[in-house]
């Protein structure tokens, strides 16, 4: 009951109770299980004056419905809600009476009139309050899939994006070993340290650069506009189509079934027939609640629908034999038969909406999972190889140039040669190197993570410019720290209400040392069971789901890899003189 209570005001809240949905069930409801009927009334004579207050009471929660629309305050919103379903409900059998009066139709008698109204104001508020969590849940469901849709939109590009960035990338690494091959070729030793010295700062710097920045536009470089690229994801549409049916939660239809009918058994039955009236209602729900949950049914979720159906059938016929054992005659006796029947085929339907719906948001969060992944794996192997080829041309090009002008003022013929040969090797060594991919990622696959999101949910980012550097440093530690990112990105549009998140990336201290800090938080209240799956990768690397307020937090510290110290290659123009 809390969950239900919660759901209710999460309803509320979101200015969504009251539904077209929740006027069909109203007018299905009214002219069937909620119609005038008991001891001493024709149902079938009053069934004009029934259908003219049915209307009625529709047309006035559709105007309940549109005040709830335009008021902005939650405890307001609250209170007109509660105060308009009382109001029309205690009025629904006095203008019953005052229709079937006008018609000179026959009326209840006027001791009835009391325990209608107290009929009225407990089931019609319970009774909209399911109806409104049940069509809440399915709508949260489906605007979470289309997010996830869009999600899965924008990430469905990131292997066009990944071919666009390999191929530029080669094209420079190329287009390097031609040019420094060139400059090496045009070096004339005989300038001495400073002609070796140019060749390092002119061409091996201006090319370590040039690759460097490359790598560094990577991340935002666009991807053709495909049409198949979004195709890919799979959209299924189904229009009107009616869900499949699927078995509901055991003794739903019991539930269902006495919160609507045991009001008017409450005044129409003597005790003994209500205690059985009772205990054979949960019996025949037990009994085809197990029935259709049998092995040798279970195995096709269309069979077990069936026979769940069957069942329901069935039981509805026994309930209303029992209804005419006691003594009952006319359409009264009919009505078990039908009202149960009808609970039955109504909560397999929702039942069905709403499984449908979450296998399409499974399927969705898969392929995002996949997507992230192929994102993050995608553009990252150019951007680290383009990387390992400009830190080759800095570390190793220009720091033997700048070596061999601090230790050779006047080289010898064998001393350039050597040289020569050595640059040559190294720039021969420039596709391979960019090909050796090296699994990780960097700061920029982050960036383009979070602005991917950023264009589909309200994003805020707190990343440490320390942080950043540590990813950049450390590919592997980066990749764990994108993966629970993206993790907790997709929690946040499952599990919360609010499409909004924080995103912060800082290094704290701790007892332990220096931690590596990623946390995602999402804006408004979770689903209570929002939780980290066993199988959850985040989980695998330590990341922990809580609790912070309204607010659901998912946080991770990693330990900072070592450090090692880097000697940089480039010096001041005065330390290239030969020492005296």
């Amino acid at each position: 009951m809390r969950r239900f209570a919660t759901a209710i005001g999460r309803v509320v809240a979101d200015g969504r109770f009251l539904s077209l949905w929740s006027l069909a069930a109203t007018l299905v409801l009214s002219m069937t299980i909620m119609a005038p009927v008991g001891a001493g009334v024709d149902v079938a004579a009053l069934a004009p004056a029934t259908l003219a207050t049915t209307t009625c009471f529709v047309l006035a929660l559709g105007a309940l419905a549109l005040i709830e629309r335009h008021l902005s305050a939650p405890l307001v919103r609250a209170i007109v809600l509660i105060v308009g379903i009382v109001a029309c409900a205690a009025l629904r059998p006095l203008v019953q009476d005052a229709w079937a009066a006008l018609w000179a139709l026959p009326i209840p008698a006027a001791a009835q009139l009391p325990f209608r109204i107290a009929t009225n104001v407990v089931v019609w508020p319970v009774v909209l309050a399911m109806i409104a969590v049940l069509e809440n849940a399915v709508h949260t469901l489906r605007r979470t899939n289309a997010l996830l849709r869009e999600v899965a939109a924008e990430l469905a590009a990131a292997p066009d994006r990944a071919v666009v960035v390999d191929r530029r990338a080669r094209r420079e690494v190329d287009a390097a070993a031609s040019a420094l091959t060139r400059a090496i070729d045009r070096w004339d030793p005989a300038t001495g340290p400073s002609g070796v010295h140019a060749l390092g700062a002119e061409a091996f710097r201006t090319w370590s650069h040039r690759l460097q920045q490359v790598a560094d536009d990577a991340a935002t470089t666009s991807a053709p506009r495909v049409a198949p690229a979004t195709d890919e994801i799979s959209i299924r549409r189904r229009g009107l189509a009616l869900p499949p049916l699927r078995l509901p939660p055991r003794g739903t239809v019991a539930i269902v079934y006495i919160a609507c009918t045991l009001p008017y058994a409450l005044r129409t039955t003597v005790p003994a027939e209500l205690i059985a009236g009772l205990v054979a209602v949960v019996a025949v729900t037990g009994f085809v609640d197990h029935v259709a949950r049998r092995r040798m049914f279970v195995r096709s979720a269309r069979l077990s629908a069936t026979v769940y159906l069957l069942g329901a059938a069935i039981g509805g016929v026994a309930l209303s034999a029992l209804t005419a054992i006691y003594g009952h005659r006319g359409l009264i006796v009919l009505l078990p038969a039908i009202d149960y029947l009808a609970f039955a085929l109504a909560v397999a339907l929702c039942a069905g909406a709403v499984q449908r719906l979450r296998r399409e948001q499974r399927r969705l969060s898969g392929t995002i999972t996949h997507s992230q992944r192929a994102s993050r794996e995608g553009v990252g192997p150019a951007r680290e190889g383009l990387r390992r080829t400009a830190e080759l041309l800095h570390r190793d090009g220009q720091g033997a140039c700048v070596q061999f002008a601090l230790t050779h003022p006047h080289p010898s013929p064998a001393d350039a040669s050597a040289l020569r040969d050595d640059l040559l090797t190294l720039v021969h060594r420039l596709t391979s190197t960019y090909a050796a991919a090296d699994p990780g990622t960097d700061a920029a696959a982050l960036r383009a993570l979070l602005a991917t999101w950023g264009r589909v949910i309200v994003l805020q980012t707190t990343l440490d410019p320390r942080a950043l550097s540590v990813l950049d440093a450390h590919p592997r530690l980066a990749r764990d720290v994108y993966d629970v990112i993206a993790e907790g990105l997709l929690n946040a549009v499952k599990h919360s209400d609010e499409k909004r998140a924080e995103v912060s990336l800082d290094v704290v201290a701790t007892g332990a040392g220096s931690r590596l800090r990623a946390r995602v938080r999402s804006r408004g209240r979770t689903a209570p069971d929002a939780e980290l799956r066993p199988a959850s990768h985040a989980r695998d690397l330590g990341a922990r789901l809580r609790t912070d307020g309204r607010d659901t937090l998912l946080e991770a510290l990693f330990a900072l890899p070592p450090t090692t110290p880097v000697v940089s290659a480039e010096h001041p123009e005065k330390q290239a003189a030969p020492p005296s």
